[in-house]
């Protein structure tokens, strides 16, 4: 699996209570990104694509969706 290799990227896009927008962060393994995701109890949207990625600003969700780049995606 490529993402084992390359580590992932966690995009948070969608937040309850405050909205700092959009926030991505590379990690090593899949189960690091989860385990990241889990551990922000206010993000109430996020995805983890493959490959580090530096994603800023207003991500266009659609299209890593398109482009088959979500590995797994909560709270659509």
């Amino acid at each position: 699996m490529k993402s084992r290799r390359s580590g992932v990227t966690l995009v948070i896009y969608g937040w309850y209570d405050a909205q700092p927008g959009t926030l991505a962060w590379a990690f090593p393994s899949l189960r690091a990104a989860i385990s990241a995701a889990r551990a922000m109890r206010n993000a109430i949207r996020w995805l983890i694509v493959e490959g580090k990625s530096a994603l800023e600003g207003d991500v266009d969700v659609d299209a890593l969706r398109r482009a088959g780049r979500v590995l797994l995606e909560h709270g659509v």
